[in-house]
C-alpha cells in the first residue's frame, strides 16, 4: 500500500485555540506564560494554511491522495481518507509529529491530540517508491514531513501501532475541542 505522509504536526489549530481561549485554566494547571504564548503562536508558525505544502507535494508528481485534517483531528481524517478510498490504514504513533506545545496543552487540559482539530497539517499518500521524493521536496521548502504509516486492505480497518502493539485507531464521538469546551461550560 501507499505510504501515509504527515506535514507539520497534529492538532496545530486546536492547540492554538486552547492556548488563546483557556489561558486561565492552563496557568492553573501549571503551564507557563511562555509555553502558552508559544502554543498560541502555532496559528502563525507553522500556521494553518496547507496551500504551500499541497502545491509542493503535487509538484513532485508522486501524490496519490491528499486530505487536510480539520475537525475530528488526525483520527477523524484517517477515517475519512480510508472510507473515501475503500481502504484500511495503519499508523505508527511514534512517527506522528506532535509539537511539545501540543503535548503540554493537551496533557494540562486532559485532551487527546489525535481527536483535536488539526488544521495546519496535511495528509499525503504516495507510492512507497515516491514518498521520499515528496518528503525531500517538502523539507527543501521548509515544511516538516515524514511517513507515519501505510494504506492497507479495507479488511484490516484503521489501526495504530502504539508502544509496539497493534490496536484500533482511536475514534472520537466529536472533536476534542468541542468536548472540552462543553465540559468547561457545564
Amino acid at each position: 500500500g501507499d505510504d501515509v505522509i504527515l506535514t507539520s504536526g497534529i492538532a496545530i489549530e486546536g492547540t492554538a485555540i486552547l492556548a488563546r481561549e483557556s489561558k486561565t485554566e492552563l496557568l492553573a494547571a501549571g503551564v507557563s506564560e511562555d509555553e502558552i504564548k508559544k502554543a498560541a503562536n502555532l496559528l502563525n508558525v507553522p500556521g494553518i494554511s496547507i496551500v504551500k505544502p499541497a502545491q509542493v507535494a503535487m509538484s513532485t508528481g508522486q501524490v496519490t491522495a491528499m486530505h487536510d485534517p480539520t475537525e475530528g483531528g488526525l483520527a477523524g481524517a484517517m477515517d475519512e481518507l480510508a472510507r473515501a478510498s475503500g481502504t484500511g490504514v495503519t499508523i505508527d504513533d511514534d512517527q506522528v509529529l506532535i509539537f511539545d506545545e501540543t503535548k503540554t496543552i493537551c496533557e494540562a487540559l486532559f485532551i487527546e491530540p489525535w481527536g483535536l482539530i488539526a488544521s495546519g497539517s496535511l495528509i499525503i499518500t504516495a507510492h512507497p517508491n515516491g514518498s521520499q521524493k515528496v518528503i525531500r521536496a517538502l523539507t527543501q521548502a521548509g515544511i516538516e514531513a515524514n511517513v507515519i504509516g501505510k494504506i492497507t486492505d479495507f479488511k484490516k480497518g484503521l489501526q495504530i501501532i502504539k508502544k509496539g502493539k497493534l490496536q484500533p485507531l482511536p475514534k472520537f464521538e466529536r472533536d476534542e475541542i468541542a468536548r472540552y469546551f462543553e465540559t468547561l461550560n457545564s
